[in-house]
This record gives C-alpha cells, sequence and structure tokens, in this order.
C-alpha cells in the first residue's frame, strides 16, 4: 500500500509541475504586462500622496489624479492605513520597478507561508516526507487563488503570513503577536479568522494590542497630511461600504441583487456557532483530545468560513493551504478522525475534486465556452468551499466524539 502511495504521489507531482510551468510564466508575464499587478498599483498608488504627506483617501474621493498614475489600473486602496503606510515605502522606486520588488517578494511569502502552515503550526506525532511536502507545495502553487494573488499583486499573501506568525507567537510574545496580528488587521476580512481564534483562547492582551496597532496607524495617516483623524475614519468607512457591494466567492454572491442575499451566510454562520458552542463547551468531548490538533481544526474552520460570510475574491483563498495540510497530516494519524478505507477514499477524492476546480484556469475555459469565467472564479469556488466547510465539521465531530469501534 505504501508503494502504491507513493507511486500515485510522484505522478501527482510530475502533473503538478507541468502544469506549474505556465502557470509561472502566466504569473511573470502577466505582472510584467502593462495591466499587472493591477491591484498592487492602488498602494503603490496611493504611497506616491503617503509620500507627500497628503491623504489618499482624501485624494481618492476627491478625484485628485497625479501624473504617475498607471491608467486602466486598480487606484482604490482598500486596506487600513497602516498597511498603506508601511507599502508606501515601495513607492520610492518607479512603477515598473515597484511591481518586481513586488512579484519577488510575493514569491519568498508563498514559500514563507507554505513552510509556516506545513512546519510550524503544531500537530503532534506527525512528520511528513519530502515527497508529501513537494505535493502540497506544487498544489499551492498551482492553484488560481495563489496565482492570482502573486499577479494581480495582492496583499493576501502578506497578510496571511502575518497572521500565522501572530498565531504562533501568541503564548511566547503577546507583544509582537499582537504588533503582527495589527499589522493582518489592515485586510481584516483575511485576518478576523485569527483574532476569533484568539478569543477563543481568551488571549485577550494580543487582541487589545493589535487593535491599538491599528488605531496608531490611523494616527500616523492623520499627523502625516494633517488630517484630522475623525475624518481619516470616515473617509475610510466610505471607502469600505463602496467595496462590499461586488462580486466574488462569499456566499451572498449565489444570490446577488435580492433582500435575500445576506441570509445564506447568516444561517449558515448560526449553525456554524452552534455546533461549536455545543461541540466544545456544552458536550464533553472525549478525553483523549489532542488541543493542538483541535487548534489547527479551529483555524482552518474559522478561515473557511470567513472566505464564506464576508467579500473575498478568488485570491484570498490562498488560505485554503490550511485544509490541505490538515487532511494530509490528518491522514498520518489514525486516530485523529478514526475514517475507514471507504471514508478515506471519499475525503481524498472530495478533496482532490474541489482542489481541481480551484485550480483550473478561468480564462481558458472560457475562450472555449464562453460564459464560465464569472462562474469559475466566484460561484463554483462558493460551492466548493462551502461543501469543503460542511466535511470538515463532519470530521471534526468524529475527532470530537470518535466512534466505539475506532479504526486503527
Amino acid at each position: 500500500m505504501t508503494y502504491l502511495m507513493r507511486y500515485w504521489k510522484s505522478i501527482l507531482i510530475i502533473l503538478l509541475a507541468v502544469y506549474a510551468l505556465p502557470v509561472a510564466y502566466y504569473i511573470l508575464f502577466g505582472t510584467l504586462g502593462s495591466h499587472g499587478a493591477t491591484d498592487f498599483h492602488q498602494f503603490w498608488y496611493a504611497g506616491q500622496f503617503i509620500l507627500m504627506g497628503q491623504d489618499p483617501y482624501q485624494a481618492y474621493f476627491s478625484g485628485v489624479s497625479l501624473p504617475m498614475r498607471q491608467p486602466g489600473l486598480e487606484s482604490g486602496h482598500s486596506n487600513t492605513p497602516l498597511l498603506q503606510l508601511v507599502l508606501s515605502t515601495l513607492s520610492i522606486f518607479p512603477w515598473s520597478v515597484a511591481k518586481i520588488v513586488w512579484l519577488v517578494l510575493n514569491l519568498l511569502l508563498v514559500a514563507l507561508s507554505f513552510w509556516l502552515v506545513v512546519d510550524k503550526l503544531p500537530f503532534p506525532l506527525v512528520s511528513l516526507d519530502r515527497q508529501t511536502k513537494v505535493l502540497i507545495f506544487l498544489l499551492f502553487f498551482d492553484l488560481s487563488p495563489t496565482r492570482i494573488a502573486i499577479e494581480n499583486g495582492q496583499t493576501t499573501l502578506l497578510v496571511f503570513v502575518l497572521m500565522l506568525a501572530a498565531v504562533l507567537l501568541a503564548k511566547r510574545s503577546w507583544g509582537w503577536s499582537g504588533f503582527l496580528l495589527g499589522l493582518a488587521l489592515s485586510k481584516y476580512s483575511v485576518s478576523l479568522p485569527v483574532v476569533l481564534f484568539l478569543l477563543y483562547h481568551r488571549n485577550f492582551r494580543v487582541l487589545v494590542t493589535a487593535l491599538l496597532t491599528q488605531f496608531f496607524g490611523f494616527v500616523g495617516l492623520s499627523i502625516l497630511s494633517g488630517t484630522p483623524i475623525l475624518l481619516v475614519f470616515g473617509e475610510y468607512i466610505q471607502l469600505f461600504i463602496s467595496l462590499i457591494d461586488q462580486p466574488g466567492i462569499h456566499l451572498a454572491n449565489l444570490v446577488p441583487g435580492t433582500r435575500y442575499d445576506l441570509l445564506p451566510s447568516a444561517v449558515m454562520s448560526i449553525v456554524l456557532a452552534a455546533l461549536l458552542y455545543l461541540w466544545l463547551f456544552r458536550w464533553k468531548p472525549s478525553s483523549h483530545v489532542d488541543e493542538r490538533v483541535l487548534d489547527f481544526h479551529l483555524l482552518t474552520i474559522l478561515a473557511l468560513w470567513s472566505l464564506l460570510v464576508a467579500y473575498h475574491r478568488l485570491y484570498d483563498a490562498v488560505v485554503i493551504i490550511l485544509l490541505i495540510v490538515l487532511v494530509f497530516k490528518s491522514f498520518q494519524r489514525a486516530d485523529v478522525w478514526n475514517l475507514t478505507l471507504q471514508m478515506r477514499a471519499v475525503v481524498a477524492w472530495g478533496l482532490g475534486i474541489g482542489l481541481a476546480l480551484l485550480t483550473i484556469a478561468a480564462r481558458i475555459v472560457d475562450a472555449l465556452l464562453p460564459g464560465m469565467y464569472d462562474p469559475l472564479t466566484n460561484d463554483i469556488p462558493a460551492v466548493v468551499l462551502l461543501v469543503f466547510l460542511s466535511a470538515l465539521m463532519a470530521l471534526l465531530y468524529r475527532f470530537l466524539y470518535p466512534p466505539v469501534f475506532e479504526v486503527r
């Protein structure tokens, strides 16, 4: 059986490595093209105002335009002031240089986030072999969310690394953990799972430090630009409201333009919260539950939940590497989910099919089947994530309350 598994892993690695070549080509030449790094442009362009001591939010709403603005690229800076201030350091470079620097940084962040999830997040009694790690890395790199995050120049990978670092440092250095989480909160739709995770662990010092760090970002922009801090808050809230009603991978996108668009997210959130409350606080889990493995489950569940309830585009789904690693590591310990061979096959095939749908190049499919681009980048990922979350909740129940006859 072990030999057979290694054989199929080798086949998958070869296929994923071959597919990684056009992915890398698309990332490189997509970034270098005139419309490349379109999302990073908003931060680079906002940094031009910051370097001149001006408020970029105010400039956006007043329609002020600088000569270095690149036509056809994003200019509505969606993150909070703190990350805007940090990224303004890249605005000292001309646009053609800045986007290459950001491309290199994002590629490094892919490797760093992979390393943190695979090697640093605690999961006792499991050590993945090199072949499995290569397979997971290629799966992660080939995913459309990863490719789009890099090619668009998004901040998602940076925020994800900051989130992971905050979790890892929470017990050892609450100050650094809070500071890093504060930076990550600049894109709070992605970092919200860590806030809830630390709230579950009652690590209030980290949370308060993170909120203060974010607050000082608003203070810093206010002092730098001379704009009253309340006005900076108001400008950001106004910008946030203007961006939330857009298509994406969240559940509201499945029923857009109706009075019920928030209903699926609300129902799912209530059911999820009720189940977690019952399983973790009201009922008594098995005495053999490993708290560190439980933490991995909870962090992954919260990450998937946040993708479905808040406005997200496909690039934010890079956090799905948590689920990939959780499945691979749980398969190494029969006592985690206590699955029969048939159940393991269902989980493996389900994960594989879902990841395949999240890897398909939507533009190529749309060229062959017109009209498929939007479903492949919005609706289908939303359904896949919902299935993943539902399955993971069922697996969490088996972990907390193993069957009487455990599978060995």
